[in-house]
Order: structure tokens, then C-alpha cells, then sequence
């Protein structure tokens, strides 16, 4: 997660007393939360932006928690959801485990403790960033390994899969000798290989 970017989070609960205090500490560890207190303007809020994560309270009157998951799921399937609620009962909970729950916090509970399992959902929620391609230079060449491309002046060339191997072994041994052994088991792992001319064709 970037430092710049504030997760956004949707929160439900008609608790006009703890529910702000909550919005606090979770704004104080750099969340963007927007509180309602009605599922209505739950629903209003959700389908006007984009959001990271909802946290619904599911005691609420007018339409519990549980149906506004239904609502919200059908616009976002994939939006992580943390409920709140005052019971325990078994058959609750099982409900808000088949909608798709993330997560189920009992009240009362730890601020601190809800803010890692925020974070907990969102690195489970979100994709990996895909990684960045390592790009080696040396003088005008620029030798991308993963593409086994090498790129110069005059245009680029697509290396074979040894050449490929040997030019990143040197590349990321700029200021050693490498032997001819060291260079052969690197990249040939075949015995008799080793032991001929393989790295001449090269």
C-alpha cells in the first residue's frame, strides 16, 4: 500500500455514541471513512464511489446489516465486508459467514485489534502488484533478462535461453573473473555437459 493512498472505508452502524469514536481511530491511522448511520443512506453512499472495504453493524432498525450486504454484494461482489454486531448467536453468525463475510467482530472490541484485521482483509483482498521487469545496463545496452531481450543503438535482438543466462551472469558479476567451471554448472546442470566444449558454441 502506498503511503499516499487512503483506503476507503464504508461504515454502517446506528450507534450515534461508539460508532463516531470508531471513525476517529480509524481515521487517525489513515483511513478515509465515511459513517452512516442509516442502511439506506448506506446503500445511497455505496452505489455514488468506489470503496475498499465496508464495515456493517448487523442489529440495525428499517433493514439489518445482512440485507444490506445482499444489496451491496450485488452491485460489488468482491467488496470486503467486516460486521459488527452485539451477539453471539450461532445461527447470526452463520449467516454472515455465507454472505461472504471477511471477518465478524463482536462488540465490544479493540480499535486497535480492527485496525489489523483491516489490514489483514485488504493484503488478502488485493491482487499482488505485478513485479517490475529487471532491466541490466552496461555502456548503450540495456538487457532485459526476463524478455531475454537486449536492446542497443541500432535496434534490440532476442537472445536463446543460454545466451540469455550467460550475459545476466556476467552482467551481475561486474567485477568478478568468472571461471570457466563456475559458468558452466551455473547454467548447464547436465554432468557430461559440464565436462565438454558446451560454453565454446558460445
Amino acid at each position: 500500500m502506498k503511503p499516499q493512498e487512503r483506503i476507503r472505508i464504508l461504515f454502517v452502524d446506528d450507534d450515534v455514541t461508539y460508532a463516531p469514536l470508531t471513525q476517529e481511530y480509524l481515521e487517525s491511522n489513515g483511513f478515509a471513512v465515511t459513517l452512516v448511520h442509516q442502511s439506506e443512506q448506506g446503500l445511497a453512499r455505496f452505489r455514488d464511489q468506489s470503496w475498499d472495504l465496508c464495515i456493517l453493524d448487523v442489529r440495525m432498525p428499517f433493514k439489518d446489516g445482512f440485507t444490506l450486504a445482499r444489496e451491496i454484494r450485488a452491485i460489488d461482489p468482491e467488496i470486503p465486508l467486516i460486521f459488527l454486531t452485539g451477539q453471539t448467536e450461532k445461527s447470526e453468525r452463520l449467516t454472515g459467514w455465507q454472505l461472504g463475510a471477511d471477518d465478524y467482530v463482536t462488540k465490544p472490541f479493540s480499535l486497535e485489534e480492527l485496525v489489523w484485521r483491516i489490514q489483514a482483509i485488504l493484503r488478502r483482498s488485493r491482487p499482488p502488484e505485478p513485479p517490475v521487469a529487471a532491466i541490466l545496463e552496461v555502456g548503450a545496452f540495456r538487457f532485459l533478462p526476463d524478455l531475454q531481450l537486449l536492446e542497443g543503438p541500432t535496434g534490440s535482438r532476442r537472445l536463446s535461453g543460454i545466451e540469455s543466462q550467460l550475459l545476466d551472469l556476467f552482467l551481475r558479476h561486474p567485477e568478478r573473473s568468472l571461471d570457466r567451471e563456475t559458468a558452466l554448472r551455473r547454467i548447464w546442470s547436465d554432468e557430461h555437459l559440464l565436462h565438454g566444449r558446451s560454453l565454446n558454441v558460445y
